[in-house]
């Protein structure tokens, strides 16, 4: 029985309550209970109720009978089904998904409402099911041609046939389907399969890839799956990239109802489509819901792509102004500079992982490696090579241009306006076989030979002791411009630098020349050294305490500059062993000798500026007069 009508009120014959709107009901229904000694207690509190997200009217839920599918029948293939498919985030595989298909119910399949597809199932009075599948199997059984019927309602409700098993007149179901059903019909419904294209939709069934957002794990992802394996057994699908929701800046999400949403086409008007396109695919985890603001587009201008454009016009203006165009006769990789290697290396080194990182659908990996890249092209490349660019230097002009070309290639597939217009402008006109479009380029391809792990590691030693020596000229108070004598270092790594890699620093830094403190008198440094006992104790067991106590009583310095070479001689209980610098603990730190550094400074015959600590850090120290 439902006493409730579908305008949400009572039938007009229920007592007391008849023809009042459900909720309103409560009111009458509680004051007969008082009236006649029966109500115990009454009390109001919140809770939460289904409510309509447009108008915000309580919702009722009806029991009522509905048409199904038996999905339950396939759970276990659809389960299968999963594990075939690649899910981006794979925690939604065996979480959200796979949760839904293990708890998996049949799927109520209709529903009470006008628009939609009817459900092509016909009754007659005795009760008889016809379910009809084309509009020549609807033809055949009403006699006349219905090869033009519209097949929507009302069209479709107005054909009757004799019922094939009882011969009375069977007319439609009132019901329509789900349109969730249509959604998951969509990959062999769009060519109007089986009737035509039946070659066309088998050579591209399943989908390598799909993407939505994460509600339609029960909704269309579903759809797609349980459809195609009760049609095909095999999903619909092999990938899927389960994308967050995008929220206001607020963290709310964006609504029309509530007026907080960002119209996309004036956001691409006034940032530009590019931006747009790489906030939303490398801007943050696409899995993850996101905020969406003017701000954080903008950050994303001046950050990637105005960076990007401007090194790109950088190499335009001096190639044109040099008159420089591709050829054979420029120097080969190997016949450049250190910094042309260098940046050639983490060229293909980005291409190796870029090209991963998109094979695996994580947009937000080659976004960043893609800004990260353009950063040091731009902020350490670029900047530490404009003389040579001033001079028309083939090397860096060819280097830059190869370049800018494969990330150009990198970036087309996230921003392919300003890709197109850079490839248009600067690769077009001086490569006579260059494809006419970068969307018709070929994808990179990275030259292991020319990635060298030794200099990219070497070099990003360079660069922080760069960042650490510039920290330091700031906390003493000495200007960049101001050059300084000695830059004393302690860093490991540092003595296996080349000159070009130092030249690199001491030009940066504005001194003369680098020295490591271990170099220098013990006035500069204090160095002490200890025993690391996991390491010995493997070597010598019980005595350990003896070679302590011989490394405790060695000259630290010496010591140390021993183990640089790879090893260091002790005597222990009158025989000598050696000693390598995994065994031993070395640690150098400013002598201070009961003053600090400052103090030094004006007692000495060296102006010392220097940070509180020595780890790792680069200090200018210059020679008075």
């Amino acid at each position: 029985m439902n006493p409730v009508r579908p305008d949400g009120t009572f039938e007009e014959d229920v007592p007391l309550v008849g023809g009042v709107f459900f909720k309103k009901a409560d009111e009458r229904l509680t004051a007969d209970l008082d009236a006649r000694g029966l109500l115990f207690k009454h009390i109001a509190y919140e809770h939460s109720y289904p409510h309509c997200w447009r108008c915000h009217t309580a919702l009722l839920y009806y029991a009522q009978p509905s048409w199904y599918i038996r999905t339950t029948a396939v759970k276990d293939r659809m389960l299968a089904e999963n594990e075939r498919t690649n899910w981006f985030p794979e925690s939604v595989k065996h979480g959200r998904f796979g949760d839904w298909l293990t708890n998996n119910v049949d799927w109520a399949l209709s529903r009470n409402r006008y628009w939609g597809t009817p459900l092509p199932i016909w009754r007659c009075e005795d009760g008889h099911l016809t379910c009809v599948g084309s509009r020549a199997e609807l033809t055949g059984l009403t006699g006349t041609d219905q090869s033009g019927l519209d097949p929507h309602r009302p069209y479709i409700d107005a054909v009757t046939f004799p019922c094939p098993d009882c011969s009375k007149t069977a007319t439609r179901v009132p019901e329509v389907i789900d349109a969730w059903y249509d959604s998951g019909s969509m990959p062999f419904a769009q060519y109007g399969y089986p009737y035509e294209n039946k070659e066309l939709f088998e050579s591209r069934y399943p989908a390598q890839f799909i993407s939505e957002a994460i509600d339609q794990t029960r909704g269309w992802f579903y759809t797609l799956m349980a459809v195609g394996t009760l049609v095909f057994d095999k999903s619909s699908y092999e990938n899927v990239v389960c994308l967050g929701h995008i929220l206001a800046e607020d963290g709310r999400k964006m609504s029309k109802h509530l007026g907080n949403i960002l119209q996309p086409i004036p956001l691409m008007d006034q940032h530009g489509a590019d931006a747009v396109r790489w906030f939303m695919a490398a801007g943050g985890s696409p899995w993850a819901a996101r905020r969406v603001g003017h701000g954080t587009i903008q950050e994303v201008v001046r950050k990637t792509l105005l960076t990007y454009w401007n090194t790109v016009a950088f190499q335009a203006l001096y190639a044109r102004t040099s008159g420089w165009a591709p050829s054979a006769a420029d120097p080969a990789p190997a016949d450049r500079t250190v910094l042309d290697r260098w940046l050639l290396s983490e060229l293909n080194t980005l291409v190796a992982e870029a090209t991963e990182a998109m094979e695996s659908y994580d947009t937000q990996r080659t976004g960043k490696l893609l800004s990260a890249f353009v950063d040091d092209l731009s902020n350490w490349y670029v900047r530490r090579s404009r003389r040579r660019f001033w001079q028309g230097d083939k090397a860096a002009l060819r280097t830059l241009h190869e370049v800018v070309e494969t990330v150009t290639r990198l970036m087309a597939p996230l921003t392919p306006f300003i890709t197109e217009r850079v490839w248009q402008d600067l690769v077009v006109p001086v490569t006579p076989d260059a494809p006419e479009s970068v969307h018709l380029a070929t994808w990179p391809e990275a030259d292991a030979t020319l990635i060298d792990g030794t200099l990219s590691e070497q070099m990003l030693l360079v660069r922080r002791l760069v960042e650490l020596g510039r920290a330091t000229r700031a906390e003493s108070g000495v200007k960049t411009r101001q050059p300084l004598s000695r830059a004393l270092v302690a860093a490991n790594g540092f003595a296996a630098l080349s000159p070009e890699l130092r030249a690199q620093i001491t030009e940066e830094l504005n001194v003369s020349s680098l020295a490591s403190l271990s170099e220098v008198g013990g006035s500069l440094v204090d160095t002490t050294a200890k025993a690391n006992f996991r390491a010995l104790g493997k070597r010598f067991g019980k005595g350990v305490q003896d070679v302590a106590k011989a490394v405790a009583a060695a000259d630290a310095a010496a010591l140390s500059l021993a183990l640089r070479s790879g090893g260091a001689s002790l005597e222990v209980n009158g025989e000598t062993i050696t000693v390598t610098p995994e065994e031993i603990i070395i640690t150098e730190t400013p002598a201070r000798a009961g003053r600090s550094p400052r103090t030094r400074a004006r007692r000495s015959p060296w102006t010392w500026r220097s940070p509180r600590s020595c780890a790792g850090r680069a200090w200018p120290v210059t020679r008075s007069g």
